[in-house]
């Protein structure tokens, strides 16, 4: 009886023990098949199951990144991505459980992660990374043997996923994709799509393109005398059968809600990831069915936590208007912080729903604040308290929320959205009314808006029609009207009320002057004008004397006031503003123009943020007839506001990404005071408390709404998004990961067929990964007694601070020597140089070299990764600098631009313009990855020599100055991308040059990044496309068609080849044949007119 009594025990803890693990299908992704048994992905972890399905095993710990498994085909083994070390590398472990052993060291050079992609039973693990050298996207495969750590490259450029034959002679291999650029998106038809190819390893001939050539082709399988490959050729991403030769397409899979992710083959079978499930196809029996596996976890991701480090989710202030607190918005959730030790107060909410744009009543009872609790963003009013769940106010807002404005008296909320209306909502009958409708304007965007301290009046900001200088509009509450306070000539913006309600004081941009004299000079791009924003004032009533105004012996001496004792005493009503006149009534403060940011005000006081440099000070004006002069109110400020009677002041100084925001409550004055200690919002010890499962589910929704929302076609191309979501949204509570959520949302959004539709993970605390990666800017190789040098990173020499450690003054080290020790450790036993240089970037790090039978000592400086990286990178550039000084015998030039951002503008200032005395110049845009500044370079190229200036003794100057005389080619290729093709269609349509290359990926409409999560993360969306002057499509999802098209064969690009550079330089040559660049050459003077004699 008593056994029995145990054993009825232990059943009943072995079932609630079940329970408690929640066994669940979870959210199943990356499948690798081999043998008896299935590998995947979930909650960050290598899992196993019986290759039928069933109970799944979890066989990893969390990689900490998405770990992509790989089994070997024995079954024994498995392959798969993880951080343990620091960077993301590729591990192998026993499948019956070990130590996993890392066999991957790629990310030294600050490359990106390697990606397995399989495991061949000859040739090891198969895997997909950078090459050694080259521009951005550039991917090679490689394998590597678990055992010996032997690694092997296949010689094809750009070759990102591969099948070797079972005999070991053919790789059939992808090109490109929207992998590479990281895309979701069904239906590309860009010049990136995913190519299939296929390669005789033993003949060493070019590589053949093989199969459809309008359609993805991609992860290829080898099955019988048949490639298997995941096609979208019938718009959604299925399984396909090729002859080997790329013939004879055969559909095999019929999916239509959901497109195949990933698949692997094993045997007869391939298993395949659709949605969050698991499905088989037997190709024998050309049958699939999902599989039906469960996993036993305790959803450790989804467990509600603490984060200790909120403030980077921090992403919105208010002041109080009484001054005594602060709404904080931390990631969807709203904190209510004063000075002292007044408790926090967090605002009641549910953890499935994010707040935005909080502001605090004027009688500090309410928050109002827009929440999604409804399913759309509404404005909602809660108690400061804490108490409660909060009251919907308005209906039916169905677009993301902009910014919210209470009025002074608390009696009405001015609010904008991103359908650029304006409304008023009346908070005590519940009337909302659209006060202004942007749109009608040509745009959807408010800068800002503030009320008069009478709440009578509103001032907004915005651009009106396709004038691109923000205006100043006036609304009276009480006739409903808008006159506009400022026209398009001049940017107008950063409005504030007096508190008295005599001014309204603002910032314009309208003082120009020349910076840099005049056209002449290294490099002059054109006139700059800094410091163009004066402070200005309009006055509110008729015959208003400007305080600033000096004074004359005909004015009265100001009556003395004296100093009230009595706290009762009521305050002057603010006079009413006559709107007869306004605009005219305009004054400038006689303080120096410069580049304020920013603008508040109290009675005594004016404030500016000033962004002249790094320092960022907040400045004060003292407004009075006297001595105008600007101080500095504190150093280091982010953010400042003041309350509406002008008494008390918010202001956020710099601090680092994760510390605690510096917040204070300081009186308004002169000066911040000296000592602050009081006045401090005290955050340090300020935690956060999430439910990651409940934001999930909020995210979805959000990111769902943010797509509908910033989308460029309001009407979503016609696609039903409604049932978009209803077909996704289920599978949110599959999640188990925030990586899984990410997956999800690439899905959704990839049925808009919209390039620009990148995932951004969130932002969380991650392990310093990036800070343990230190190189030397050098190619080494593995010998028996340590690392061989064979290449030193080249670069500029006039530019010694960039250059290779190796290279700097004052090292010994060459190519061709042998690494045998670092900092005195001998390096014999590492498996890879990074090993031991790992936590050394920055550092002085001594090497001893052997040369020649001898040793040398020297002492050099690690790089980052991101050096390192920059570094090959730029030894790419000089090599086609080189091929093509070495092929034009010096008469041809070359630039190269990486992307169009703000480094890349300085790269162009400094390439373009040392090449101004060639006859030709090769523009290299090949892997731009875009930004914005085409038209910048554009402009410059459109800048042609008219006539030139020959003094005696003088060499010619032309003019326009600095413009460039000689011809230009432009080449671009499969990965130029955004605002590259951007620079590219240009380039066609303005007729600058020649285009040579390959058609672009297609990335033709921009966006600008705004729709972020509640994390930091965000489902980039396309929101602003561009058409030619007919209002032709131009392109997205095509691409940019070259003039010229030549295309960089994978095998000879590997060995070195790069027929489009060369096709450039023959063009030019021929250009210059037919047209040469003639010397400049002044005729003769005529002699002057003889003198009558």
């Amino acid at each position: 009886m008593r056994l029995f009594s145990t054993l009825l025990i232990g059943t009943t803890a072995l079932s609630f023990l079940a329970t408690a693990a929640n066994a669940s299908p979870g959210y199943l992704r990356s499948p690798s098949a081999a043998a008896q048994m299935v590998a995947f992905e979930a909650e960050q972890s290598v899992w196993t199951a019986p290759a039928q399905g069933g109970q799944a095993s979890r066989l990893t710990s969390n990689t900490h990144v998405d770990p992509q498994p790989v089994l070997s085909p024995d079954g024994r083994n498995v392959a798969f991505l993880a951080d343990f070390d620091g960077p993301t590398e590729i591990y192998v472990m026993p499948v019956a459980g070990g130590t996993p052993k890392r066999v991957t060291f790629e990310s030294l050079s600050g490359r990106v992660a390697p990606r397995p992609i399989g495991w061949d039973a000859h040739a090891g693990i198969l895997y997909s990374t950078t090459p050694d050298t080259g521009p951005a996207f550039s991917r090679i495969v490689a394998s590597v043997d678990p055992a010996t750590l032997a690694r092997h490259v296949y010689p094809l450029a750009d070759a990102n996923d591969a099948a070797l034959s079972p005999d070991g002679r053919w790789i059939y291999f992808v090109r490109f994709g929207t992998a590479i650029s990281g895309d979701h998106l069904r239906a590309y038809r860009g010049g990136a799509l995913s190519q299939l190819w296929r390669f005789d390893l033993q003949s060493g001939h070019e590589a053949e393109r093989i199969g459809p050539q309008d359609v993805n082709l991609r992860r290829p399988m080898l099955w019988r005398d048949r490639l298997v490959v995941v096609s979208d050729q019938n718009g959604r991403y299925n399984l396909w059968s090729y002859a080997l030769d790329g013939t004879d397409p055969q559909q095999l899979t019929h999916h239509i809600d959901f497109g195949i992710e990933d698949a692997s083959l094993a045997n007869d079978r391939i298993v395949y990831q659709l949605g969050a499930d698991l499905f088989a196809y037997d190709l024998a029996g050309r049958t699939t069915a999902k599989l039906p596996i469960d996993i036993a976890t305790d959803d450790a991701a989804r467990r509600p936590q603490w984060l200790a480090h909120p403030f980077r989710y921090l992403n919105d202030i208010a002041l109080a208007p009484n001054g005594q607190l602060a709404a904080l918005t931390f990631r969807g959730h709203v904190i209510l912080a004063g000075s002292g030790p007044r408790r926090r107060v967090q605002i009641a909410d549910a953890p499935n729903i994010r707040l935005r744009h909080a502001v605090v009543s004027p009688d500090g009872q309410a928050v109002y604040a827009f929440s999604d609790a409804s399913g759309e963003s509404e404005i909602w009013r809660f108690p400061t308290n804490g108490d409660g769940h909060g009251t919907q106010l308005t209906h039916g807002g169905h677009t993301e929320p902009t910014g919210l404005y209470i009025s002074p008296d608390g009696k009405r909320i001015a609010h904008t959205d991103l359908f650029g209306r304006l409304s008023i909502l009346d908070i005590a009958s519940g009337t909302d009314r659209v006060i202004d409708d942007a749109t009608k304007d040509g745009t959807n965007t408010y800068d800002t808006a503030t009320w008069s301290s009478d709440s009578q009046a509103l001032v907004f900001v915005r651009t009106r029609a396709d004038n691109i200088r923000r205006q100043m509009a006036l609304y009276t509450v009480g006739d409903g009207k808008i006159l506009w306070l400022t026209d398009g000539k001049y940017e107008s913006y950063a409005p504030r009320f007096s508190p008295d309600g005599h001014w309204l004081w603002f910032l314009s941009d309208r003082t120009f002057n020349l910076a840099n004299d005049s056209p002449w000079g290294d490099r002059n791009m054109g006139p700059a004008f800094p410091k163009r924003t004066g402070i200005y004032a309009l006055a509110l009533q008729p015959n208003e004397k400007f305080p600033f105004q000096p004074r004359t012996e005909l004015d009265a001496p100001p009556p003395e006031k004296p100093a009230s004792t009595d706290k009762n005493d009521k305050k002057t009503k603010p006079a009413s503003i006559v709107t007869a006149g306004l605009p005219e009534r305009l004054y400038k403060v006689p303080v120096p123009s410069g580049d304020y940011q920013s603008l508040d005000a109290s009675d005594e006081f004016l404030f500016v943020l000033d962004g002249t440099d790094d320092a960022n000070p907040l400045k004060s004006i003292h407004i009075d007839n006297e001595a105008h002069k600007i101080e500095t109110f504190a150093p280091s400020v982010e953010h400042f506001e003041i309350t509406p009677d002008g008494k008390t002041m918010l202001l956020r100084k710099h601090t680092p990404n994760d510390a605690p925001p510096s917040l204070l409550l300081v009186p308004t004055g002169a000066k911040l005071p000296t000592d602050t200690a009081q006045n401090g919002i005290k955050l340090d010890d300020l935690r956060l408390r999430i439910d990651p499962g409940a934001e999930w589910a909020e995210m979805f929704d959000d990111a769902w709404r943010l797509r509908r929302d910033h989308f460029y076609d309001r009407n979503l191309l016609g696609v039903n998004w409604d049932s978009i979501r209803a077909r996704y949204r289920p599978l949110v509570a599959r999640l188990s990961d925030r990586s899984d959520l990410d997956d999800l949302l690439g899905q959704m959004v990839g049925e808009l067929g919209a390039l620009h539709s990148q995932l951004r993970p969130a932002d969380v605390d991650q392990r310093p990964s990036g800070d343990l990666i230190a190189g030397l800017g050098a190619h080494l190789a593995k010998e028996n007694d340590g690392f061989r040098i064979t290449h030193i990173d080249a670069g500029d020499p006039d530019l010694p601070d960039q250059l290779s450690p190796l290279l700097a003054p004052g090292v010994d080290a060459r190519n061709g020597d042998l690494i045998v020790a670092v900092n005195g450790q001998n390096v014999v036993g590492a498996p890879d140089l990074s090993d031991v240089l790992a936590d050394q970037a920055g550092r002085q790090v001594l090497l001893t070299l052997r040369r020649n039978g001898k040793e040398i000592r020297t002492v050099v400086v690690a790089t980052s990764a991101r050096q390192e990286s920059n570094l090959r990178y730029g030894d790419w550039e000089l090599g086609r600098a080189q091929a093509v000084e070495k092929a034009s015998n010096g008469r041809i030039g070359y630039l190269h631009l990486r992307a169009m951002t703000d480094p890349d503008i300085a790269s162009f200032a400094r390439d373009f313009y040392a090449n101004l005395d060639k006859d030709g110049i090769v523009i290299d845009v090949r892997r731009n990855m875009g930004g914005n500044i085409d038209s910048w370079v554009l402009s410059n190229l459109l800048r042609r020599p008219w006539m030139f200036w020959g003094r005696y003794n003088n060499a010619p100057a032309v003019n326009m100055q600095q413009s460039f005389r000689g011809h230009i080619v432009v080449i671009c290729d499969e990965f130029t991308y955004s605002d590259g093709e951007t620079f590219s269609q240009g380039i066609k349509s303005l007729h600058i040059a020649p285009l040579i290359g390959m058609r672009t990926a297609g990335a033709g409409v921009w966006l600008s990044d705004s729709d972020r999560l509640i994390d930091k993360g965000m489902a980039r969306t396309a929101e602003n496309p561009y058409f030619d002057l007919n209002g032709h499509w131009l392109v997205e999802n095509h691409g940019v068609e070259p003039d010229v098209v030549v295309e960089n064969m994978p095998h000879a690009t590997f060995n070195g080849d790069d027929q489009q550079l060369m096709k450039a330089v023959d063009t030019l040559k021929l250009e210059l044949q037919k047209e040469p660049i003639q010397k400049l050459v002044p005729e003769a003077f005529r002699p002057a007119v003889p003198a009558p004699q």
